[in-house]
C-alpha cells in the first residue's frame, strides 16, 4: 500500500486569500430573511466545497453573479472569514439554521464520519481485522503451532515461545533505557503572541453520558485564556443520549460554545463523532478534550505560539496528561505512575528522534488542515489516538510533545480500569494491524525508527502485558525441570531458562527505574511502596490484555464506556 496518490479535501479557505469581516447584529437584521423551506432546498443542492463553508462558517450561498458570491449568513454577532468576492446580503436565524443542518445535512455528515477513511484509503481503516494477506499468514501460524504441539518436544517448544519474544522485549528495554538516560531540558517559552495574531482555534469535546461531570468540564472550557471570538467549541452529543441534552439544553452557553448532535450510527465510537464534528470546525488549529478533562488556561496560546515558530509538517503538538486524583488509592498511583512514564520519558524521546507517537485520545492539538488530509480518524479503530500518530507520520508529518499539562481524573475503580484497558489494548491490536498490513510501505514512508517504535511502543506494550505472568511461569518451571532432562538438552535448556529469568528481571528493574525517573521529572518523591508493588498492577494489565484479545475476536468495533466522575476528588488542584 502506498500513499502517495491519496488525497483527502481540505475545505477551509488559504489564508491569504481570506478576507476577515466582522458583522454587527443589528446591520444583519435589516437584510430579508432566508425562510426555512428555501433554506433547505439550498442546503440539498450545496457542492462539496459550498457545503464546507456553510458548516464551518455558517455561511450558505444563495446567488452567483460573474464576479461574486452571494451569501446569507447565520454567524453574525462574532469575527469569521468570508471567502474572496463574497458579500452578505440575507440573514438566517441560527435556530433555523441549525435545524434545517439537522435535517437535511446530518445522515450524509454522520456517514461521511464512518466511510470516509474506509472508502477513499481501506487500508489504514480497521472495519477489516485483517488484510487477505494477514489472513493468510495468521493461518499458517495457527496451522505450524498446532503441528508443534504434535511434533515437536516440548522443550523446544518452550524456548522456541522464549526467543520469539526476546527481540520485541529487548526493544521495549532498550527504549526505556534510552530514554531514562536522556537528559531532561525544560523548553524555552515561545515568545508570546497578540490576540490579533492568534488563529481561531477549534476545540472538539466529545461527551456521552457524563452529567456528572459536566459543570467542571464547562468551568474548564471557560478558563482557556484565548480570545472569545477566536474560539470555536464543539460539544459533541449522541442523539440517544437524551439525557445528556437535556443537561446541556439547561446550561447558559457563551457564544464560543456549539452543541453538535450526532444521529445514531455504528460504530457509535468517539472517532466517528469527532469525524462529524471536524466537517463544522472552523479554526485553523484544532483540539480535543474529554468529558473530565481540566486543561491549563494557557494551553491553547502555548500551542498556538508553537505552530507559529514551528516547520509546515509540523502537524501535531501532544500535551501531557496528569491527573488531579494521584494519590486517592493505590490504583490511582499506579496509573499515575505509568503516565508519568508515558509523558515524561518515552514520549519525548520518541519526538526528540523524530519516530512516530501514539498520541494520546485528549490534548492533542493539530493544524486541522493536515488532519482533513490525512483522513481524520479512523471511526473503526477504539484507540483512534495511537493510529493517528503513526499515520500522520506515513504522510510525512511531525509531532512533538507541549509543555502544557492537561489534568484527567485517574480510574479509582477496578472494574471500570480493567474496561478502560481493554479497550486501550484492543485499539493497540488494531493498529498495529493495520500498520503492518505493508511492511515496506510502513519502512518506506515512516523509516525503520517507525517500524520499530510500533513494535516497542505499541504492540510490545500489549504483549508484555498480556503474557509477562505466563512467561514468569514458563520460566520458574523451566529453571526447576530444566536440569533434569535425560537427553543431554537439559543443562541448555536450564542455563537459556536461567537466561530468560535474568531477561525477566532486568525488564522489572528497568520498568521500576522508569518509574523512579518519572516521578522524579515530576517532583514526586516517597513513593517507593506504590514503585514496589508494581508488578501487582502489571497482572491486572495482564487480565485487560485477555478482555482485549478476547473483545477483538468477538466485538472488536465496541466501545469500552468509562465511568467518570467517581472520584471525591473533582476539582483542579
Amino acid at each position: 500500500m502506498s500513499i502517495q496518490n491519496q488525497k483527502f479535501a481540505a475545505s477551509e479557505p488559504s489564508a491569504d486569500r481570506a478576507v476577515a469581516e466582522s458583522i454587527d447584529t443589528q446591520d444583519v437584521l435589516v437584510l430579508p430573511h432566508v425562510p426555512p423551506t428555501l433554506l433547505g432546498n439550498i442546503l440539498l443542492h450545496m457542492n462539496e466545497d459550498e457545503r464546507a463553508v456553510a458548516l464551518q462558517r455558517r455561511l450558505v450561498p444563495i446567488a452567483w453573479l460573474p464576479h461574486q458570491t452571494l451569501f446569507a449568513t447565520a454567524a453574525y454577532g462574532d469575527a469569521f472569514v468570508l471567502p474572496p468576492q463574497g458579500k452578505i446580503v440575507a440573514r438566517i436565524a441560527p435556530q433555523e439554521f441549525d435545524a434545517a443542518v439537522r435535517k437535511f445535512l446530518a445522515p450524509k455528515i454522520a456517514a461521511d464520519a464512518i466511510g470516509s477513511l474506509k472508502t477513499q484509503s481501506p487500508d489504514f481503516s480497521a472495519h477489516e481485522r485483517l488484510s487477505p494477506n494477514q489472513k493468510v499468514i495468521g493461518l499458517a501460524v495457527v496451522i505450524g503451532l498446532v503441528a508443534a504441539l504434535f511434533l515437536i518436544p516440548h522443550v523446544y517448544i518452550y524456548h522456541l515461545f522464549g526467543m520469539s519474544f526476546t527481540a520485541l522485549f529487548v526493544s521495549m528495554v532498550w527504549l526505556r533505557l534510552l530514554a531514562t538516560t536522556e537528559r531532561h531540558v525544560r523548553e524555552k517559552p515561545v515568545p508570546e503572541m497578540d490576540d490579533a495574531a492568534l488563529p481561531v482555534y477549534s476545540v472538539l469535546v466529545p461527551v456521552f453520558r457524563e452529567t456528572s461531570v459536566l459543570p467542571q468540564l464547562i468551568a474548564a472550557l471557560s478558563r482557556l485564556s484565548y480570545p472569545a471570538a477566536k474560539l470555536d467549541i464543539k460539544l459533541i452529543l449522541e442523539e440517544t443520549d437524551t439525557r445528556m441534552q437535556r443537561a446541556v439544553a439547561r446550561l447558559n452557553l457563551p457564544p464560543q460554545f456549539q452543541v453538535l448532535v450526532v444521529p445514531p450510527g455504528k460504530p457509535q465510537t468517539k472517532p466517528r463523532a469527532l469525524n462529524f464534528a471536524l466537517q463544522f470546525a472552523r479554526g485553523s488549529l484544532l483540539t480535543i478534550y474529554d468529558a473530565e478533562d481540566v486543561p491549563e488556561p494557557m494551553q491553547l496560546r502555548i500551542a498556538a505560539r508553537k505552530f507559529a515558530k514551528a516547520d509546515g509538517d509540523m502537524a501535531c503538538f501532544q500535551a501531557e496528561l496528569a491527573f488531579y486524583n494521584p494519590n486517592e488509592n493505590w490504583l490511582t498511583r499506579q496509573f499515575t505512575i505509568e503516565y508519568a512514564i508515558l509523558f515524561r520519558v518515552i514520549l519525548p524521546t520518541l519526538a526528540k528522534y523524530h519516530m512516530p507517537l501514539p498520541l494520546g485520545g485528549t490534548s492533542n492539538h493539530f493544524r486541522t488542515s493536515v488532519l482533513r488530509k490525512v483522513g481524520g480518524w479512523d471511526a473503526y479503530n477504539v484507540t483512534e489516538d495511537a493510529d493517528l500518530g503513526f499515520r500522520l507520520a506515513r504522510f510525512g508529518y511531525q509531532t512533538a510533545t507541549l509543555p502544557s499539562i492537561t489534568y484527567e481524573e485517574a480510574n479509582t475503580q477496578t472494574r471500570n480500569w480493567l474496561n478502560q484497558r481493554a479497550r486501550w489494548f484492543k485499539g493497540f491490536l488494531q493498529t498495529w494491524l493495520v500498520h503492518m498490513r505493508g511492511t515496506a510501505d510502513l519502512v518506506h514512508e515512516a523509516g525503520w525508527s517507525g517500524l520499530l517504535s510500533l513494535q516497542a511502543a505499541v504492540l510490545g506494550v500489549v504483549i508484555s502485558a498480556t503474557l509477562h505472568p505466563f512467561f514468569l511461569v514458563l520460566t520458574l518451571v523451566g529453571i526447576v525441570a530444566g536440569g533434569n532432562t535425560s537427553q543431554g538438552f537439559g543443562l541448555a535448556s536450564g542455563a537459556m531458562s536461567c537466561f530468560y529469568l535474568s531477561e525477566f528481571g532486568i525488564g522489572v528493574l528497568v520498568m521500576m527505574w522508569s518509574a523512579v525517573v518519572a516521578l522524579r521529572r515530576k517532583r514526586i518523591g516517597g513513593w517507593w511502596l506504590a514503585i514496589i508493588t508494581m508488578p501487582g498492577y502489571w497482572f491486572l494489565a495482564s487480565a485487560a490484555g485477555l478482555m482485549g484479545v478476547w473483545q477483538l475476536l468477538h466485538d472488536p468495533f465496541h466501545w469500552n464506556k468509562t465511568r467518570h466522575g467517581i472520584s471525591k476528588f473533582n476539582v483542579k488542584p
